[in-house]
């Protein structure tokens, strides 16, 4: 019988007791809840510029039945435009602390008089900013829009931006310029390689003139012949590039002549140490042997495209 009133007693444990914690819980919610803070900010919209001070009056209600102190306050910055360009971007939170709690007693409301140091924010805009109340009692938020007008920091931000956009786009451009020279000279080599298969056709065929019909001899002679005119018409109307190119770089390769030649004599008459120009030294070397080897290159090409 004691066996049977406990299992029971254990049974009715297990179905209040969940009950008993949401309970529990409610009564929580709902003191919290009667906190009611609530929070207003004034101005709520400004125009100024990072690292300057702007004075604000924070009012802060205490609906609530207990009295609570402020601690200070969060900012978190959204753009709603960068430099005239609509974007949303969140930028972070920036935290304000109170050097001493501001005390807003129950069922009353406190005006909270503090000046703000605009965060160093490297963007000139429009911002949404939402001003986070931290209290005893729980956080408040209210919102505000900030227009930062341009400063030496937004100014150096964006010139920097450009630099590095515009440095980006030359090494694009020079990376593709190089790789379409790169493709004139493969397209030029190809030509050749094919202009050189069809003369060696047109040996193989004169090898064996009197072993074919003649039809076909002729026919086959026309055709590699034609194919020959083809490619070497092609390959002429490339010539005067390929020179063009190989004249700028010899051009190039004597102005790097010049300079090492005139470094060295610095060196020579002890107006530098060799130490102090070696990187440079080397740094040249290596372009010019760069550049020679271009021009070696392409007056192989000019030769074989002349028969030489």
């Amino acid at each position: 019988m004691n066996i049977y009133k406990l299992n029971l007693m254990i049974g009715l444990m297990r179905r209040i007791f969940p009950l008993l914690i949401i309970a529990i819980l409610f009564m929580y919610q709902l003191q919290v809840l009667s906190q009611g803070i609530e929070a207003t900010i004034s101005p709520n919209s400004v125009s100024t510029k990072p690292g300057d001070r702007e004075k604000f009056s924070l009012t802060v209600f205490n609906r609530g039945s207990s009295d609570i102190e402020v601690n200070g306050i969060r900012l978190r910055i959204t753009s709603r435009e960068l430099f005239g360009v609509p974007v949303a971007v969140y930028l972070g939170e920036y935290a304000f602390p109170f050097d001493k709690p501001e005390l807003v007693k129950a069922g009353k409301q406190k005006v909270i008089e503090r000046t703000i140091e605009i965060p160093l924010i490297p963007f000139a805009g429009s911002f949404d900013v939402e001003v986070v109340v931290e209290t005893t009692g729980g956080n408040a938020s209210t919102k505000m829009r900030v227009n930062l007008l341009y400063s030496w920091l937004s100014i150096a931000f964006l010139l920097i931006t450009l630099l590095i956009a515009i440095g980006i786009i030359y090494v694009i451009l020079k990376l593709s310029l190089r790789r379409v020279r790169r493709g004139k000279i493969y397209r030029i080599s190809d030509l050749l390689d094919e202009r050189d298969r069809y003369h060696k056709l047109l040996k193989e065929l004169e090898g064996r003139k009197g072993k074919i019909g003649e039809k076909e001899y002729g026919e086959l002679k026309e055709e590699y012949s034609s194919n020959i005119r083809r490619i070497q018409s092609e390959l002429e109307s490339m010539l005067p590039g390929l020179q063009d190119d190989l004249a700028k770089l010899e051009r190039e390769i004597e102005d790097i002549n010049g300079e090492l030649r005139k470094l060295r004599a610095r060196v020579e008459v002890k107006e530098v140490k060799r130490g102090e120009v070696e990187a440079e030294i080397r740094k040249m070397e290596k372009l010019l042997e760069g550049k020679r080897k271009r021009a070696d290159e392409i007056r192989d090409l000019i030769r074989r495209i002349k028969g030489l």
